[in-house]
């Protein structure tokens, strides 16, 4: 037993620095919907495009945008816009109309009680608009909108876009199948109903006869001869979000990721063009007069092409994405990937500092990644709960292959060497192979009581392994029979040789087996019930809690809070290439990573202490969480003593230490959770081998 009394240690020293713990990379978007609603561009340098909060503007061919938070009132959301040229524009925020003339230097309202029931907004000139909405509501204006009169459209749907090709024929379009036209500027309007109840979205004029109106599922509807008959055009995009034309009258259709739609006969004949670094879904597009192209997509990017659209480039990117990461695996300090929600699979060459986006052509969540070697790769994922998916790369994540596919949810993986591995999800099933994803047979788990999904599982050798599902269940005999060894549902398993580790949804979330998963112990983190871990040896593993990554350097015994600033992340898969690097991925596209092993400690200041000190702990009683700052002086470092800060019960006895390594000079804060220990009175002490400092703390629950 070590008591707070015995104060010369003999410590080995360490020469690794804190650098303050986790760096988050992307805090992570919480966006529904489209990000961008509207992109215009009228040169190749000046455009504008409305997000879901602003209005921004480029003079510079998108490489950095100037934000115009407009006048907003009650209502908040940006709901659209519309530029006339690269100075004239409307915006719509909630029931205010904001009006420009100057490039966006100033902003006129428009303010109308209607407005806020707008969709759509069209404007044939400076004087001229009309706008749809709600309820079949359509207003015109003659004075720039700072009137409007009430049209009767003769439905009651929903109306989102509206396009006028001269003051007299209008075309509009809207839910359930609705389209109504106009040929007397909106003063009657017919009706059309496509039979497929499609949501109609768009709406794009050839010429003052021809007019296409797109939306949800495949259909494009055309009419030549100003409304009087509508036919309709099957085609394989799913989502067609944007309808634009270039300086040759071709015509253009966006939505679906890797594809978009060209007619060369107004909208006679459409055929599909694939692009695979269109990667994104796109909301709205663009093409400038010398036919640049421009569009707004999915998380966050704005794609350009000056070739038609046979070649797409990132012009710049608000975020990373808004999927949510699944998992994560690193091939060496620089180069990893993670894979999430809808295809997404993410890849980082310098240490997950920036990540650039690939695409595998499907939009299965990928749920699983890992490699078995420094350029062999697979990636296992599920379509909602039916189908299951798996890819290989053999250099190093550039191309992949689609290996398996069944009709069995993919979950989890676990490869123990370049041939063998399996993958497991729903169905009570497990796939194997021993050929390096060659070839893969199937076989179901007879266990009682039967197993929901299998959410995890880990081989330690051909005949040996494990599976996490509403318990955890052991096979010696290579997956031919299984016992159950744990009662508690089992999210996350790893060994290092026979030592075992597990997340469960037992009250003290952690276990660990010494036999080979025979046996299992319970050791309190201090969180709730999250779901992953990673040990890089049998005494220093993480754990993930909600917005809190725990670390033990004991193997389990004790876990410390790793510092992220309060800047933290909620992790779904932790990574560890050694003690020091590490990668959290999780909802939302939020990435953190470190290059300390988490170390926990924060400097808070630049200013070099005189001498050592130990301040009183804050606040002070606390439940269950304080903050203990410390300051180091120069001294320290010249000596190259190593610093440890621990935390002692009322009897000596010492239950954690929070700090104990080298520090540069300054002042620190490192964050205690005493969620696991009783209230009552602890001690807090500061050592090297030329300081020591006591102080006491209350815990009060």
């Amino acid at each position: 037993m070590k008591t707070i009394t015995i104060v010369l240690i003999l410590l080995s020293q360490q020469l690794l620095f804190s650098q303050g713990g986790w760096e988050v990379i992307y805090t992570g978007e919480s966006i529904y919907g489209a990000f961008y609603k509207d992109i215009s561009f009228f040169n190749e340098q000046t455009g504008w495009v409305l997000t879901q909060s602003d209005v921004r503007k480029t003079t510079n061919g998108a490489q950095n945008w100037i934000k115009h938070d407009l006048s907003k009132g009650y209502y908040t959301a940006m709901t659209c816009s519309q530029f006339l040229n690269k100075d004239t524009g409307w915006v719509l925020v909630g029931k205010y109309l904001n009006f420009t003339s100057n490039g966006g230097a100033n902003w006129t309202i428009l303010d109308s009680s209607n407005l806020n029931i707008i969709k759509g907004m069209y404007f044939l000139n400076i004087n001229t608009g009309w706008y749809c909405g709600r309820s079949g509501t359509v207003y015109k204006t003659i004075n720039g909108g700072r009137n409007w009169l009430e049209l009767n459209s003769g439905t009651t749907n929903n109306l989102n876009a509206i396009s006028f090709t001269d003051s007299n024929f209008g075309v509009c379009g809207g839910d359930w199948g609705t389209i109504i036209w106009t040929t007397n500027g909106g003063l009657n309007w017919n009706n059309f109903t496509d039979n497929y109840i499609n949501f109609f979205t768009n709406v794009k004029f050839f010429d003052n006869q021809t007019c296409i109106v797109t939306g949800t599922g495949s259909i494009i509807y055309r009419t030549t001869d100003r409304g009087t008959t509508w036919q309709p055009h099957f085609t394989n995009l799913l989502i067609q979000n944007a309808i634009e034309l270039n300086s040759a009258n071709t015509g253009y259709i966006f939505g679906s990721p890797n594809a978009f739609l060209r007619s060369t006969n107004s909208g006679i004949n459409w055929e599909q063009l694939s692009s695979n670094s269109l990667i994104s879904q796109v909301y709205s597009a663009s093409i400038t007069p010398a036919n640049t192209f421009w569009c707004a997509a999915d998380s966050g990017i704005i794609f350009n092409s000056t070739d038609n659209g046979n070649s797409w480039n990132i012009a710049y990117r608000d975020y990373i994405t808004k999927e949510d990461l699944k998992s994560v695996y690193f091939v060496n300090q620089l180069t990893g990937m993670a894979t999430g929600t809808r295809g997404i699979l993410l890849r980082s060459t310098n240490g997950g500092i920036n990540w650039d986006y690939q695409h595998l052509g499907t939009i299965y969540t990928l749920n699983s990644i890992q490699f078995v070697n420094s350029e062999t790769g697979f990636v296992a994922g599920a379509e909602s709960y039916n189908f299951g998916i798996v890819f290989k790369t053999t250099n190093r994540g550039n191309n992949w292959q689609q290996v398996y596919r069944d009709s069995m949810q993919l979950i989890s993986m676990h490869f123990i060497n370049p041939s063998t591995g399996w993958c497991a999800g729903n169905y009570r099933s497990i796939i194997k192979t021993t050929d390096a994803g060659v070839s893969w047979n199937k076989t179901t788990i007879t266990t009682t009581p039967q197993l929901n999904y299998i959410y995890d599982l880990f081989f330690i050798n051909e005949n040996t392994g494990f599976i996490g599902s509403n318990g955890m269940y052991k096979t010696t005999d290579s997956g031919l029979n299984w016992y159950r060894v744990l009662i508690n549902v089992t999210q996350s398993i790893q060994f290092i040789g026979n030592t075992g580790f597990a997340v469960t949804s037992a009250a003290g979330n952690f276990m660990k087996s010494t036999n080979t998963g025979e046996n299992w112990v319970s050791y309190p983190t201090g969180g709730s019930y999250r779901g992953d871990l990673f040990f890089i040896n049998t005494e220093t593993g993480w754990v993930n809690t909600p917005n809190i990554i725990r670390k033990t350097t004991n193997g389990g015994l004790n876990w410390n809070i790793q510092n992220t600033d309060n800047n933290s992340i909620p992790a779904n898969s932790l990574f560890f290439i050694n003690e020091n690097y590490g990668w959290a991925i999780g909802n939302d596209g939020s990435i953190m990573r470190t290059t300390n092993g988490g170390i926990g400690i924060s400097p808070i200041s630049t200013e070099i202490p005189r001498q050592f000190y130990l301040h009183q702990n804050y606040p002070n009683p606390f439940n269950p969480v304080t903050k203990i700052r410390f300051s180091i002086p120069p001294s320290a470092e010249a000596n190259r003593r190593i610093v440890s800060l621990s935390i002692y019960d009322i009897l000596g006895k010492e239950i954690t230490v929070l700090v104990n390594e080298n520090l540069k000079p300054g002042t620190y804060e490192i964050t205690w959770d005493a969620a696991n220990y009783s209230s009552g009175v602890y001690f807090y002490s500061l050592l090297t081998n030329e300081f020591t400092q006591t102080k006491k703390m209350v815990v009060l629950k």
